[in-house]
Protein backbone atom coordinates (compact mmCIF):
# COMPACT_ATOMS: atom_id res chain seq x y z
CA UNK A 1 0.00 0.00 0.00
CA UNK A 2 2.62 2.45 0.84
CA UNK A 3 4.69 1.66 -2.28
CA UNK A 4 1.22 2.71 -4.76
CA UNK A 5 0.51 5.82 -2.65
CA UNK A 6 3.98 7.08 -2.99
CA UNK A 7 3.66 6.22 -6.57
CA UNK A 8 0.60 8.58 -6.33
CA UNK A 9 2.01 10.92 -4.26
CA UNK A 10 4.86 11.40 -6.69
CA UNK A 11 2.57 11.95 -9.64
CA UNK A 12 1.14 14.49 -7.64
CA UNK A 13 4.25 16.28 -6.83
CA UNK A 14 5.41 16.35 -10.31
CA UNK A 15 1.91 18.19 -11.62
CA UNK A 16 1.17 20.61 -9.18
CA UNK A 17 4.82 21.88 -9.01
CA UNK A 18 4.71 23.14 -5.45
CA UNK A 19 5.52 20.45 -2.60
CA UNK A 20 6.47 20.66 1.30
CA UNK A 21 9.62 19.26 1.65
CA UNK A 22 8.93 16.09 4.23
CA UNK A 23 6.19 13.59 5.42
CA UNK A 24 5.63 14.52 9.06
CA UNK A 25 2.86 11.82 9.20
CA UNK A 26 1.35 8.80 7.54
CA UNK A 27 0.51 7.36 10.52
CA UNK A 28 2.05 3.84 9.28
CA UNK A 29 5.95 3.83 9.21
CA UNK A 30 6.61 7.44 9.35
CA UNK A 31 5.44 9.28 12.34
CA UNK A 32 7.25 12.60 13.10
CA UNK A 33 4.62 14.39 15.17
CA UNK A 34 4.20 15.19 18.62
CA UNK A 35 0.71 15.53 19.96
CA UNK A 36 0.31 18.31 22.57
CA UNK A 37 -3.50 18.66 22.42
CA UNK A 38 -6.66 18.44 20.45
CA UNK A 39 -10.09 19.43 21.56
CA UNK A 40 -11.97 16.75 19.80
CA UNK A 41 -11.71 13.12 19.60
CA UNK A 42 -8.63 11.95 17.55
CA UNK A 43 -8.23 8.22 16.84
CA UNK A 44 -4.44 8.01 15.43
CA UNK A 45 -4.55 4.57 14.81
CA UNK A 46 -7.84 3.77 12.74
CA UNK A 47 -8.04 1.81 10.02
CA UNK A 48 -9.13 3.90 6.56
CA UNK A 49 -12.77 3.72 5.93
CA UNK A 50 -11.91 4.15 1.99
CA UNK A 51 -8.93 2.71 0.58
CA UNK A 52 -8.83 3.59 -2.59
CA UNK A 53 -8.46 6.86 -5.07
CA UNK A 54 -5.48 8.78 -3.72
CA UNK A 55 -4.99 7.18 -0.38
CA UNK A 56 -4.74 3.68 -0.09
CA UNK A 57 -3.23 3.55 3.27
CA UNK A 58 -4.24 1.21 5.85
CA UNK A 59 -4.25 3.34 8.27
CA UNK A 60 -5.70 7.01 8.74
CA UNK A 61 -6.81 9.41 11.81
CA UNK A 62 -9.91 10.11 12.79
CA UNK A 63 -11.02 13.17 14.13
CA UNK A 64 -14.34 13.96 15.66
CA UNK A 65 -14.85 17.88 16.29
CA UNK A 66 -16.04 19.32 19.56
CA UNK A 67 -18.95 20.96 18.85
CA UNK A 68 -18.34 23.09 21.70
CA UNK A 69 -15.02 24.71 20.73
CA UNK A 70 -15.62 26.75 17.37
CA UNK A 71 -11.98 26.97 16.67
CA UNK A 72 -11.15 23.41 17.32
CA UNK A 73 -7.37 22.33 17.40
CA UNK A 74 -5.29 19.31 17.04
CA UNK A 75 -1.44 20.99 18.20
CA UNK A 76 1.74 19.18 16.75
CA UNK A 77 4.65 20.22 18.23
CA UNK A 78 7.70 19.75 15.52
CA UNK A 79 11.14 22.56 16.30
CA UNK A 80 10.67 23.66 11.89
CA UNK A 81 13.51 25.59 9.72
CA UNK A 82 13.00 28.80 8.22
CA UNK A 83 9.45 28.85 6.97
CA UNK A 84 10.01 31.82 4.68
CA UNK A 85 9.41 30.08 1.96
CA UNK A 86 5.46 29.02 3.08
CA UNK A 87 4.42 32.43 3.24
CA UNK A 88 6.10 33.48 -0.50
CA UNK A 89 4.38 30.29 -1.86
CA UNK A 90 7.65 28.79 -2.61
CA UNK A 91 6.88 25.68 -0.85
CA UNK A 92 3.67 25.07 0.19
CA UNK A 93 2.12 22.63 2.87
CA UNK A 94 -0.43 19.23 1.48
CA UNK A 95 -2.57 17.22 3.86
CA UNK A 96 -5.39 14.09 2.48
CA UNK A 97 -8.58 14.67 3.87
CA UNK A 98 -11.79 12.65 3.84
CA UNK A 99 -14.52 15.20 4.59
CA UNK A 100 -18.56 14.57 4.89
CA UNK A 101 -18.75 17.62 2.74
CA UNK A 102 -17.15 19.78 -0.06
CA UNK A 103 -16.53 23.54 0.76
CA UNK A 104 -14.81 22.58 4.08
CA UNK A 105 -12.22 24.97 5.13
CA UNK A 106 -9.15 23.09 6.61
CA UNK A 107 -6.66 25.82 7.95
CA UNK A 108 -2.66 25.53 9.22
CA UNK A 109 -1.25 28.21 11.75
CA UNK A 110 2.33 27.76 12.06
CA UNK A 111 3.16 29.46 15.73
CA UNK A 112 5.77 29.92 18.26
CA UNK A 113 5.12 27.58 20.92
CA UNK A 114 6.34 29.96 24.04
CA UNK A 115 5.01 33.14 22.62
CA UNK A 116 1.70 32.19 21.28
CA UNK A 117 -0.86 30.90 24.62
CA UNK A 118 -4.72 30.25 24.30
CA UNK A 119 -6.00 33.67 25.39
CA UNK A 120 -3.79 35.86 23.80
CA UNK A 121 -4.35 36.06 19.90
CA UNK A 122 -2.75 37.04 17.51
CA UNK A 123 0.81 37.05 19.45
CA UNK A 124 3.02 34.09 18.50
CA UNK A 125 1.43 33.41 15.56
CA UNK A 126 3.52 33.55 12.60
CA UNK A 127 1.57 32.69 9.77
CA UNK A 128 -1.68 30.96 8.59
CA UNK A 129 -2.26 29.00 5.18
CA UNK A 130 -6.10 27.85 4.09
CA UNK A 131 -7.62 25.32 1.91
CA UNK A 132 -10.95 23.56 0.97
CA UNK A 133 -12.26 20.54 0.45
CA UNK A 134 -13.63 20.24 -3.15
CA UNK A 135 -15.63 16.79 -2.85
CA UNK A 136 -17.11 14.64 -0.28
CA UNK A 137 -17.21 11.17 1.02
CA UNK A 138 -13.78 10.96 -0.57
CA UNK A 139 -10.12 10.96 -0.08
CA UNK A 140 -8.77 14.21 -1.72
CA UNK A 141 -5.42 16.11 -1.57
CA UNK A 142 -5.56 19.47 0.03
CA UNK A 143 -2.60 21.71 -0.73
CA UNK A 144 -2.49 25.09 1.70
CA UNK A 145 -1.91 28.95 0.18
CA UNK A 146 -0.58 31.10 2.37
CA UNK A 147 -3.75 33.84 3.56
CA UNK A 148 -2.07 36.07 6.25
CA UNK A 149 0.74 36.60 8.89
CA UNK A 150 -1.20 37.87 12.22
CA UNK A 151 2.43 38.15 14.48
CA UNK A 152 4.86 39.21 11.77
CA UNK A 153 7.10 40.09 14.56
CA UNK A 154 8.14 36.31 15.18
CA UNK A 155 10.76 35.08 13.37
CA UNK A 156 10.47 32.56 10.49
CA UNK A 157 13.24 30.36 12.09
CA UNK A 158 11.76 30.38 15.37
CA UNK A 159 8.80 28.24 14.17
CA UNK A 160 8.23 25.14 16.57
CA UNK A 161 4.11 24.32 16.63
CA UNK A 162 1.68 23.69 14.00
CA UNK A 163 -2.40 23.87 15.04
CA UNK A 164 -4.55 22.04 12.40
CA UNK A 165 -8.76 22.81 12.45
CA UNK A 166 -11.02 21.31 10.09
CA UNK A 167 -13.83 24.06 9.42
CA UNK A 168 -12.88 26.66 11.77
CA UNK A 169 -15.44 28.69 13.17
CA UNK A 170 -18.34 25.90 13.29
CA UNK A 171 -19.99 24.43 16.65
CA UNK A 172 -20.64 20.94 14.66
CA UNK A 173 -19.45 17.46 15.40
CA UNK A 174 -18.43 15.89 11.96
CA UNK A 175 -16.08 13.32 11.64
CA UNK A 176 -12.98 13.70 9.37
CA UNK A 177 -10.03 11.22 8.47
CA UNK A 178 -6.92 12.43 7.35
CA UNK A 179 -3.71 11.35 6.54
CA UNK A 180 0.16 11.96 4.77
CA UNK A 181 0.54 15.51 6.49
CA UNK A 182 3.56 17.36 4.63
CA UNK A 183 4.76 19.89 6.49
CA UNK A 184 7.77 21.92 6.64
CA UNK A 185 11.35 21.04 6.64
CA UNK A 186 12.32 19.71 10.29
CA UNK A 187 15.54 21.11 12.22
CA UNK A 188 15.93 17.54 13.06
CA UNK A 189 15.45 14.21 11.74
CA UNK A 190 17.01 11.12 13.53
CA UNK A 191 15.48 8.62 11.23
CA UNK A 192 16.43 10.36 8.29
CA UNK A 193 19.54 7.57 7.11
CA UNK A 194 18.06 4.83 8.88
CA UNK A 195 17.70 1.30 7.14
CA UNK A 196 14.36 -0.48 8.12
CA UNK A 197 15.17 -3.79 10.52
CA UNK A 198 12.57 -6.45 9.35
CA UNK A 199 12.64 -8.03 12.86
CA UNK A 200 11.94 -5.08 14.99
CA UNK A 201 8.57 -4.56 14.42
CA UNK A 202 7.40 -1.43 16.32
CA UNK A 203 10.07 1.01 18.36
CA UNK A 204 8.22 4.06 17.84
CA UNK A 205 11.00 5.49 16.63
CA UNK A 206 12.84 4.73 13.48
CA UNK A 207 11.29 1.56 13.25
CA UNK A 208 7.78 1.45 12.75
CA UNK A 209 6.66 -1.45 10.39
CA UNK A 210 3.19 -2.64 11.31
CA UNK A 211 -0.39 -0.67 11.02
CA UNK A 212 -2.78 -0.39 13.84
CA UNK A 213 -5.75 -0.76 12.73
CA UNK A 214 -8.23 -1.45 15.64
CA UNK A 215 -8.52 -1.26 19.78
CA UNK A 216 -11.25 -1.44 22.06
CA UNK A 217 -10.46 1.96 23.19
CA UNK A 218 -9.42 3.39 20.55
CA UNK A 219 -8.52 7.26 21.14
CA UNK A 220 -6.31 5.95 24.05
CA UNK A 221 -4.05 3.62 21.71
CA UNK A 222 -1.08 6.42 21.02
CA UNK A 223 2.99 7.18 20.39
CA UNK A 224 3.73 9.52 23.50
CA UNK A 225 7.27 10.31 24.91
CA UNK A 226 8.51 7.88 27.39
CA UNK A 227 7.68 8.48 30.74
CA UNK A 228 10.43 6.82 32.30
CA UNK A 229 13.79 6.58 30.30
CA UNK A 230 15.43 4.99 33.53
CA UNK A 231 15.61 1.67 31.74
CA UNK A 232 14.37 2.22 28.47
CA UNK A 233 16.41 4.88 26.83
CA UNK A 234 13.62 5.49 23.65
CA UNK A 235 12.70 8.83 23.55
CA UNK A 236 8.87 7.76 21.71
CA UNK A 237 6.71 4.63 23.07
CA UNK A 238 3.35 2.93 22.48
CA UNK A 239 0.96 3.95 25.00
CA UNK A 240 -2.55 1.95 26.19
CA UNK A 241 -5.41 2.81 28.39
CA UNK A 242 -8.09 -0.07 28.79
CA UNK A 243 -11.64 0.48 27.96
CA UNK A 244 -12.22 -1.60 31.38
CA UNK A 245 -14.03 -4.51 29.00
CA UNK A 246 -12.93 -8.17 29.61
CA UNK A 247 -11.59 -8.67 26.51
CA UNK A 248 -10.43 -5.46 25.62
CA UNK A 249 -7.14 -5.16 22.76
CA UNK A 250 -5.54 -4.11 19.98
CA UNK A 251 -5.03 -5.51 16.86
CA UNK A 252 -1.38 -4.54 14.44
CA UNK A 253 -1.49 -5.62 10.66
CA UNK A 254 2.06 -6.57 9.18
CA UNK A 255 3.50 -5.07 6.06
CA UNK A 256 2.99 -8.50 3.94
CA UNK A 257 3.09 -11.99 5.68
CA UNK A 258 6.06 -12.47 8.26
CA UNK A 259 8.19 -14.98 7.17
CA UNK A 260 9.16 -16.96 10.34
CA UNK A 261 12.60 -19.68 10.62
CA UNK A 262 14.35 -21.56 12.78
CA UNK A 263 15.68 -18.16 14.27
CA UNK A 264 12.75 -16.47 14.68
CA UNK A 265 11.56 -18.46 17.05
CA UNK A 266 10.54 -15.75 20.01
CA UNK A 267 8.67 -12.45 20.57
CA UNK A 268 9.94 -9.85 22.59
CA UNK A 269 8.16 -6.57 23.87
CA UNK A 270 8.71 -4.44 26.54
CA UNK A 271 6.27 -3.30 28.88
CA UNK A 272 5.64 -0.82 31.85
CA UNK A 273 2.74 -2.48 33.72
CA UNK A 274 1.23 -0.28 36.56
CA UNK A 275 0.11 -2.65 38.75
CA UNK A 276 2.06 -6.14 38.14
CA UNK A 277 1.55 -8.57 37.95
CA UNK A 278 -0.47 -9.12 34.88
CA UNK A 279 -1.24 -11.42 31.99
CA UNK A 280 -0.09 -10.00 29.14
CA UNK A 281 -1.69 -12.31 25.20
CA UNK A 282 0.07 -11.84 22.31
CA UNK A 283 -1.98 -13.77 19.29
CA UNK A 284 -0.71 -14.38 15.46
CA UNK A 285 -3.32 -14.06 13.39
CA UNK A 286 -4.31 -14.30 9.41
CA UNK A 287 -5.48 -11.01 7.87
CA UNK A 288 -9.12 -12.88 8.25
CA UNK A 289 -8.49 -13.24 12.03
CA UNK A 290 -7.90 -16.57 12.02
CA UNK A 291 -6.16 -17.43 15.04
CA UNK A 292 -2.60 -19.22 14.16
CA UNK A 293 -0.94 -19.48 18.20
CA UNK A 294 -1.83 -17.63 21.14
CA UNK A 295 1.07 -16.34 23.49
CA UNK A 296 1.35 -16.03 27.18
CA UNK A 297 3.66 -13.86 29.22
CA UNK A 298 2.97 -12.59 32.99
CA UNK A 299 4.14 -9.24 34.18
CA UNK A 300 6.43 -9.10 37.09
CA UNK A 301 7.40 -5.53 38.52
CA UNK A 302 5.08 -2.29 38.70
CA UNK A 303 6.63 1.07 37.60
CA UNK A 304 9.05 -0.16 35.35
CA UNK A 305 10.34 -1.12 31.91
CA UNK A 306 10.61 -4.88 32.01
CA UNK A 307 11.22 -7.17 28.34
CA UNK A 308 8.33 -9.88 27.47
CA UNK A 309 9.11 -12.86 26.10
CA UNK A 310 6.69 -15.17 24.00
CA UNK A 311 7.73 -18.60 22.81
CA UNK A 312 6.31 -19.23 19.07
CA UNK A 313 5.28 -23.11 18.32
CA UNK A 314 8.00 -25.11 16.39
CA UNK A 315 4.66 -26.02 13.77
CA UNK A 316 4.20 -22.13 13.40
CA UNK A 317 7.85 -21.44 11.67
CA UNK A 318 7.30 -21.57 8.24
CA UNK A 319 4.23 -20.28 8.07
CA UNK A 320 3.38 -17.49 5.49
CA UNK A 321 -0.29 -15.99 6.42
CA UNK A 322 0.54 -14.92 9.83
CA UNK A 323 -0.04 -10.88 8.95
CA UNK A 324 -1.69 -9.39 12.15
CA UNK A 325 -0.86 -10.05 15.40
CA UNK A 326 -3.35 -8.90 18.57
CA UNK A 327 -2.49 -8.23 22.18
CA UNK A 328 -4.56 -8.37 25.71
CA UNK A 329 -3.56 -6.67 28.67
CA UNK A 330 -4.99 -8.08 31.87
CA UNK A 331 -7.65 -9.72 29.81
CA UNK A 332 -10.63 -10.98 32.32
CA UNK A 333 -10.70 -7.66 34.24
CA UNK A 334 -12.20 -4.43 34.19
CA UNK A 335 -9.41 -1.59 35.01
CA UNK A 336 -8.97 1.06 32.71
CA UNK A 337 -5.40 1.16 33.80
CA UNK A 338 -2.49 3.20 31.63
CA UNK A 339 0.48 1.10 30.08
CA UNK A 340 3.39 1.52 27.95
CA UNK A 341 5.30 -0.69 25.35
CA UNK A 342 7.51 -0.52 23.12
CA UNK A 343 10.51 -2.28 20.84
CA UNK A 344 8.19 -5.19 19.62
CA UNK A 345 10.43 -7.76 17.57
CA UNK A 346 11.19 -10.69 16.20
CA UNK A 347 14.46 -11.60 16.27
CA UNK A 348 15.73 -13.14 13.09
CA UNK A 349 12.83 -12.25 11.17
CA UNK A 350 13.08 -11.91 7.36
CA UNK A 351 10.63 -10.02 5.30
CA UNK A 352 8.27 -11.79 2.36
CA UNK A 353 9.62 -11.78 -1.27
CA UNK A 354 9.04 -8.27 -2.63
CA UNK A 355 7.07 -9.30 -5.77
CA UNK A 356 3.81 -8.19 -7.13
CA UNK A 357 1.62 -11.22 -7.08
CA UNK A 358 -1.26 -9.45 -8.63
CA UNK A 359 -1.52 -7.36 -11.76
CA UNK A 360 -4.66 -5.78 -13.49
CA UNK A 361 -6.95 -5.51 -11.10
CA UNK A 362 -10.28 -4.33 -12.24
CA UNK A 363 -13.80 -4.19 -11.17
CA UNK A 364 -16.62 -3.92 -13.71
CA UNK A 365 -19.06 -2.64 -14.34
CA UNK A 366 -18.81 0.14 -12.13
CA UNK A 367 -21.07 1.29 -11.19
CA UNK A 368 -23.52 -1.82 -10.62
CA UNK A 369 -26.77 -3.14 -10.68
CA UNK A 370 -27.29 -6.27 -10.85
CA UNK A 371 -23.25 -8.23 -10.82
CA UNK A 372 -19.82 -6.92 -10.40
CA UNK A 373 -16.83 -9.14 -12.01
CA UNK A 374 -13.53 -8.54 -10.47
CA UNK A 375 -10.56 -9.55 -12.98
CA UNK A 376 -6.95 -9.76 -12.19
CA UNK A 377 -4.33 -11.74 -13.49
CA UNK A 378 -2.00 -13.79 -10.92
CA UNK A 379 1.18 -13.37 -11.73
CA UNK A 380 2.39 -16.52 -9.46
CA UNK A 381 0.13 -19.31 -7.52
CA UNK A 382 -1.15 -18.68 -4.31
CA UNK A 383 -4.13 -19.03 -2.13
CA UNK A 384 -6.38 -16.25 -3.22
CA UNK A 385 -9.14 -14.59 -1.26
CA UNK A 386 -11.81 -12.08 -2.71
CA UNK A 387 -13.51 -10.33 0.19
CA UNK A 388 -16.29 -7.74 -0.50
CA UNK A 389 -16.96 -5.16 2.40
CA UNK A 390 -19.15 -2.34 3.09
CA UNK A 391 -18.56 1.11 4.27
CA UNK A 392 -18.84 -0.03 7.87
CA UNK A 393 -16.08 -2.82 7.14
CA UNK A 394 -18.95 -5.62 7.39
CA UNK A 395 -18.11 -8.63 5.73
CA UNK A 396 -20.58 -8.67 2.45
CA UNK A 397 -19.37 -11.71 0.62
CA UNK A 398 -16.12 -13.44 0.74
CA UNK A 399 -14.96 -16.03 -1.85
CA UNK A 400 -12.05 -18.15 -1.58
CA UNK A 401 -9.93 -20.13 -4.35
CA UNK A 402 -7.13 -22.36 -2.78
CA UNK A 403 -3.86 -22.97 -4.77
CA UNK A 404 -5.00 -20.99 -7.73
CA UNK A 405 -2.52 -21.38 -10.92
CA UNK A 406 -1.03 -18.07 -12.17
CA UNK A 407 -3.05 -16.59 -15.00
CA UNK A 408 -5.83 -14.88 -15.69
CA UNK A 409 -9.58 -14.98 -13.60
CA UNK A 410 -12.85 -13.11 -13.68
CA UNK A 411 -14.72 -13.77 -10.39
CA UNK A 412 -18.47 -12.59 -10.48
CA UNK A 413 -20.60 -11.27 -7.52
CA UNK A 414 -24.57 -10.91 -7.69
CA UNK A 415 -25.34 -7.38 -6.41
CA UNK A 416 -29.15 -7.75 -6.94
CA UNK A 417 -29.69 -8.06 -3.19
CA UNK A 418 -27.00 -5.28 -1.77
CA UNK A 419 -27.76 -2.25 -0.60
CA UNK A 420 -27.46 0.61 -2.46
CA UNK A 421 -23.68 2.37 -2.16
CA UNK A 422 -20.06 2.17 -1.50
CA UNK A 423 -18.35 -1.33 -1.68
CA UNK A 424 -14.67 -2.17 -1.08
CA UNK A 425 -13.10 -4.94 -2.64
CA UNK A 426 -10.05 -6.67 -1.37
CA UNK A 427 -7.94 -9.49 -3.32
CA UNK A 428 -5.32 -10.81 -1.01
CA UNK A 429 -2.64 -13.03 -2.42
CA UNK A 430 0.34 -14.37 -0.02
CA UNK A 431 0.04 -11.66 2.43
CA UNK A 432 -0.18 -8.81 -0.57
CA UNK A 433 -3.86 -6.70 -0.18
CA UNK A 434 -5.02 -5.42 -4.04
CA UNK A 435 -7.89 -3.18 -2.60
CA UNK A 436 -10.68 -1.22 -5.25
CA UNK A 437 -13.69 0.42 -5.13
CA UNK A 438 -17.29 -0.09 -6.22
CA UNK A 439 -20.38 1.28 -6.37
CA UNK A 440 -23.65 -0.27 -6.19
CA UNK A 441 -27.14 1.75 -7.55
CA UNK A 442 -29.90 -0.41 -6.88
Amino acid sequence: MKKIYSTLLLTAALSMGLQAQTLWENFEDVRKCEYFFENGVFIPYQLNPDQSGVNTSIVAAQYIRDPGAPFDVIVIDNPMLNVTDYITGAKQMSIDVWSPAAGTTVQITLENSTLALPENFPTGRHSVYLTSTQTSNAWETLTFSYFEQPDASVPSNSVDRLALLFNPGATTNETYYWDNLNGPELVSDPCADVETNESILNDFECQQNVNYIAASNAPALRRVVNPDMSTNPSEYVGTYVRSGATDDNFIARTDGALMLNDNSSQVTMDIWDPNAPSTVIFSLQTSTNELIQEMVAETSVSSTWETLTFDIAPDVIGSTDIEQFVVLIDPGSTTTDTYYFDNISIPGLTSAEDTEFVSGLTAYPNPSTDFVTIEYNLEKQGDVNITLTDITGRIVENKIFDNQPNGNFRVEFNTNNYAAGIYLYNVSVSGQNHTGKIVVNN
